[in-house]
């Protein structure tokens, strides 16, 4: 059986009887502090929308963002409230409380035609939308999401409607430079924000001389 098979049969498989066990809530540890509480539905992908889309886990999700500038009050107040948070519940391996971020999403490119518009910022195409995971099994394919390239070591992503793109994330996998100069672009023609919610930081501005206004809790 394909992976695309396991998927389509695991997202249309019947619930059947489960056995129920107590758990200790006080044992459990979380791998990540935080994640983005976005609202994601989910499809079965067919055959064609399958092809190429990235694959991560759904803990991933937004881990890395861009944020409208006029956002920078309320990121300021969530990182700094989340620092205080990940310190109060880090442990040897883990964490023992999950961070969950609420931040009001609004356009960040405006218009039906925004992934357009991104993409053509970075001369590139879009590609299939992200299929997410879980430790154990496939979620799905993202209902209203778009992904694209802007270089060979970074990933876009996000969710798209009529209005434009409210969640923008991104991945690295390889060279962080090529993604602050992905950062440069957005901010100069979108006046977006970039915030690393593990690093806890944020790229708020490009300087006369080039470096970067960086904001940290």
């Amino acid at each position: 059986m394909s992976w695309i098979d396991r998927l389509k049969s695991s997202l249309g498989a019947k619930d059947g009887k489960v056995a129920h066990k107590t758990m200790d809530t006080g044992s459990i540890r979380y791998s990540m502090p935080t994640i983005a509480a976005d609202d994601i539905a989910f499809v079965v992908p067919t055959e064609a929308a399958f092809q190429g889309a990235p694959q991560f886990h759904e803990d991933e999700w937004c881990q890395i963002e861009f944020l409208p500038a006029g956002a920078l009050d309320e990121l300021q107040t969530t990182l700094a409230a989340y620092k205080v948070f990940e310190q109060a519940h880090r442990l040897q391996h883990g964490w023992s409380e999950i961070f969950v971020r609420k931040l009001e999403r609004t356009p960040l490119i405006e218009g039906a035609d925004a992934v357009r518009k991104l993409a053509d910022l970075f001369g590139t195409t879009p590609i299939n939308s992200p299929i997410l995971t879980t430790t154990s099994r496939p979620l799905g394919q993202v209902d209203g999401g778009f992904a694209l390239r802007p270089s060979s070591d970074v990933l876009l992503y996000g969710l798209a409607d009529e209005r434009g793109i409210p969640a923008l994330g991104a991945m690295v996998d390889g060279d962080d430079m090529q993604l602050s100069q992905v950062f440069s672009q957005l901010h100069s023609s979108f006046r977006l924000i970039l915030v690393d919610w593990r690093q806890q930081l944020a790229l708020c501005s490009v300087e006369a001389d080039g470096n970067f206004g960086v904001w940290r809790p």
